[in-house]
C-alpha cells in the first residue's frame, strides 16, 4: 500500500510462500516499490517491530538516505499494552493482555448478567459440582471492590486506547505523534494517581514500572522525522494546554532530532544552512512570518493548507511539510500470517 496526504492506494501483493523472510528478502521488496513509485516521492517506509522489519528498514535508509525507517505507531502501543498486563516474570505475555484488556471492558457490559447469575437457583446447582471455585466466583462477582478495579484498568488504559484509535486511520497524524505521546503518557498518569489518592508531585510505584514500559517503547519508535514533523506544525494550541511545555526550537531533544533530520534530508551545505536560516524564521515569527494573519491562523487553519498560504518564502521548509504534514500513520508495511504469508508495503511520500 501507498498512502498519502491524498487516499490510501493498493499497489501490490506478493506471494512469500516457501521465502526466507529476513531482512534482506523485505528490503529488495521495498526497494521495488520504491523505485517504482520513484524514490523522490518516498518520505518514509513503515513496518512492525520485529527484528527482520527493523532490519530492512535499516537497509533501506543505507541505500536512500533521505527515506526514514518508521516502526509502526499502533504496533508499538499494542506492545506497551501487553508489558503492562503481563504478569512479572511470566512468559506468556499476550495472554495476560488479552486477559486484562478486552476482558475487562466485556466483563463490564456483563456486570448485571453475571451478578444475577451466582445469586439464581441454577447457580446453587453448579455449586454442588464445585463449591470451592463456585464460592469463590460468587464472592469476586458480588465484590464491589473487584468491579472498581475493572472500572480503574479500563480507566487508565483509555488514553493508550485513544491514541492507537487515532493513529490507526488515514488521518495525516505524523506531526502529532511526539505530543500525543506526551499527552497520553500525563493523562494515564493523572488517571492513577486520582484513583490512588496522590498528588501529581507525589510518587507512584504503579505508575513508575507503566511509565518505565511506555517511554522504553517510545524510545524505541521514535525517529528523528516524528520530531521534524513536531516541529513544522505551526499550531502552538499544545503549548497552550500545558505550561510546563515548550516550542520545538527550545526543547533541547527536539532539536537535536531536527538537527539530524536536516543533515540527511539536506547533504549540501548551502542547502542545510539555507534550512536553518528558514527554520529560524518560521520558529521565532521573523521575517514572513511576522504577518499577523499569518500569524493568526496558525492554529485554526490546517497545517499543510497554513504552509501553502504562508510558506512560499521559505521554499525548503515548505517542501518539507507538503510532505510530512499531509502524513497518516498506517498500521502496517510488512504483515505475515502464520506459513502462508503475504507481504504488504506501505511508503509515504506525495503524489
Amino acid at each position: 500500500m501507498a498512502t498519502s496526504g491524498s487516499d490510501p492506494m493498493f499497489l501490490k501483493a506478493v506471494n512469500c510462500f516457501g521465502e526466507v523472510k529476513d531482512k534482506y528478502f523485505i528490503a529488495n521488496l521495498m526497494k521495488e516499490v520504491i523505485h517504482e513509485v520513484g524514490r523522490q516521492n518516498v518520505v518514509q517506509v513503515i513496518t512492525d517491530n520485529a527484528a527482520n522489519c527493523k532490519g530492512a528498514g535499516e537497509l533501506i535508509e543505507m541505500e536512500f538516505p533521505h527515506i526514514y525507517w518508521t516502526p509502526c505507531v499502533v504496533h508499538t502501543l499494542n506492545l506497551a499494552l501487553k508489558n503492562i498486563f503481563a504478569a512479572k516474570n511470566v512468559s506468556g505475555n499476550e495472554v495476560a493482555y488479552d486477559a486484562c484488556s478486552w476482558l475487562a471492558n466485556l466483563l463490564k457490559l456483563l456486570r448485571r448478567g453475571l451478578q444475577a447469575m451466582v445469586i439464581s437457583d441454577d447457580w446453587s446447582s453448579y455449586k454442588e459440582d464445585e463449591p470451592g471455585k463456585a464460592g469463590k466466583l460468587k464472592e469476586v462477582i458480588l465484590l464491589d471492590m473487584w468491579w472498581d478495579t475493572i472500572d480503574y484498568v479500563i480507566d487508565f488504559t483509555n488514553p493508550i486506547y485513544d491514541m492507537i484509535r487515532y493513529c490507526d486511520t488515514d488521518k495525516p497524524c505524523l506531526h502529532l505523534v511526539y505530543e500525543m505521546w506526551d499527552s497520553m503518557i500525563k493523562k494515564v498518569k493523572i488517571t492513577i494517581f486520582k484513583y490512588e489518592e496522590l498528588p501529581l508531585t507525589g510518587t507512584s510505584k504503579f505508575f513508575d514500572v507503566v511509565y518505565e514500559i511506555l517511554i522504553a517503547r517510545w524510545t524505541k519508535s521514535n525517529t528523528p522525522l516524528h520530531c521534524l514533523a513536531h516541529s513544522l506544525n505551526p499550531s502552538d494550541e499544545w503549548l497552550v494546554k500545558d505550561s510546563s511545555r515548550v516550542a520545538p526550537h527550545r526543547d533541547g531533544e527536539i532539536s537535536r532530532e531536527r538537527m539530524r533530520c536536516f543533515r540527511r534530508l539536506f547533504p549540501l551545505a548551502d542547502d542545510l544552512s539555507k534550512a536553518m536560516d528558514e527554520y529560524a524564521l518560521f520558529s521565532m515569527k521573523g521575517g514572513p512570518f511576522e504577518d499577523l494573519t499569518i500569524m493568526s491562523k496558525m492554529a485554526t487553519m490546517e497545517p499543510k493548507s497554513w504552509w501553502a498560504n504562508s510558506g512560499a518564502e521559505t521554499p525548503l521548509l515548505q517542501t518539507l511539510a507538503f510532505k510530512l504534514l499531509g502524513s497518516p500513520l498506517p498500521l502496517l508495511v510488512v504483515s505475515g500470517i502464520g506459513v502462508h504469508t503475504t507481504s504488504f508495503t506501505h511508503l509515504e511520500g506525495t503524489n
